[in-house]
């Protein structure tokens, strides 16, 4: 959610004594955050903090301060900062400021891998995962979101469905290990979305019927639009040779996973008809000039002409950037220029585009 409600503004700064007017000299954590939750938003409570951070009093508060905006950073969306801060602050070896969340390193790095993740740096998160204080190998907590946490960066790596049948593989003997009780829930879900298997959405219904997982599942509630889910290998999404594949564990293809490809296409041919009759060439002067919305991401520069192809197929112009990640090797982006109305991005979605609305 980005933006807090003034109602929650208000009970916040009720909670924290702020120290006047003046914003100059060393401050503690409590005083830093309860400035921000002065602010208007959201938004400026989090530019007030990045820019007062090195105000915090010791490295005690500063930690504190970093954790707070690692989570208002991840709030809104902006997973790359979020996982710098968490690791940041997860260098500190201090305790926890007076009156400030508690959290442990090892929780500071697990929230910086799951940041990572969600802007599908899965370098960044290894590293995170590898920081991981090995004091804590023990807390059954900690190792069940290790291993879920780097299940989730292999599917990240895949280019693929066929190369993340190895990782499915590994989740379902994940959500048969009592070790792994904690995650299930979310464990499941990943199956499910990746597979479309429905017997992992029953499983979900019955041991968790009342999960935010469950409310996906039915429609309820939608999932969260970060990188990370739009862009894993998806049984329902994967295409070879113009024929879908959904046959990650037995060559037979099962008739419930049959039938709901068969649902998916029907529903994704309606859309992509009814998006034709919306879609007209858009004049230059209509293009948004900083947003695009991002519909790839591939190792491989074959794989995103390939998606270049099947947009312009579609009445998108879809185009190529190269992007150097962090780990030195090239990637390859495939984009649609956002227009005006930003209404590109439901109109991609209608023709059966995943997308994610980026700035270039």
């Amino acid at each position: 959610m980005r933006k807090l409600s003034a109602v929650v503004l208000l009970l916040c700064i009720t909670s924290f004594v702020h120290a006047g007017s003046m914003d100059t000299g060393a401050k503690s954590a409590l005083t830093l955050r309860a400035n921000a939750l002065l602010k208007d938003d959201v938004q400026q409570s989090l530019s007030y903090l990045t820019s007062h951070i090195v105000l915090a009093s010791s490295e005690k508060e500063r930690r504190s301060i970093l954790y707070y905006t690692g989570t208002l950073q991840e709030q809104l969306g902006y997973y790359a900062e979020a996982a710098v801060s968490y690791a940041d602050a997860a260098a500190i070896e201090e305790e926890d400021a007076k009156g400030m969340p508690k959290a442990t390193n090892a929780q500071l790095y697990l929230y910086a891998a799951r940041a990572s993740l969600g802007a599908g740096d899965f370098v960044s998160a290894d590293k995170y995962l590898d920081a991981l204080p090995v004091i804590y190998s023990k807390d059954s907590l900690i190792i069940a979101l290790k291993r879920l946490y780097s299940a989730w960066s292999s599917l990240c790596k895949a280019e693929d469905f066929h190369e993340a049948k190895g990782v499915i593989a590994n989740l379902d003997s994940f959500a048969k290990d009592d070790s792994m009780k904690s995650v299930r829930a979310t464990v499941l879900f990943t199956l499910w979305y990746l597979t479309n298997d429905a017997s992992y959405a029953d499983a979900l219904r019955q041991d968790f019927p009342s999960s935010p997982e469950v409310s996906i599942i039915d429609g309820k509630n939608q999932i969260m639009t970060i990188p990370f889910w739009y862009f894993v290998p998806r049984a329902s999404a994967t295409e070879k040779d113009g024929e879908q594949s959904f046959d990650w564990n037995d060559p037979a293809v099962e008739a419930s996973k049959q039938l709901a490809a068969e649902q998916e296409k029907q529903k994704r041919d309606e859309s992509q008809h009814a998006a034709s009759e919306e879609i007209t060439a858009a004049p230059s002067a209509l293009i948004h000039p900083k947003k695009k919305q991002q519909t790839g991401f591939f190792k491989v520069k074959e794989n995103a002409d390939k998606l270049v192809l099947k947009l312009e197929a579609a009445g998108f112009d879809g185009y190529i950037v190269t992007e150097i990640r962090s780990d030195g090797e090239t990637r390859y982006l495939v984009v649609v220029d956002e227009n005006e109305t930003l209404s590109m991005g439901k109109k991609l979605k209608a023709a059966g585009f995943d997308c994610y609305m980026i700035e270039k």
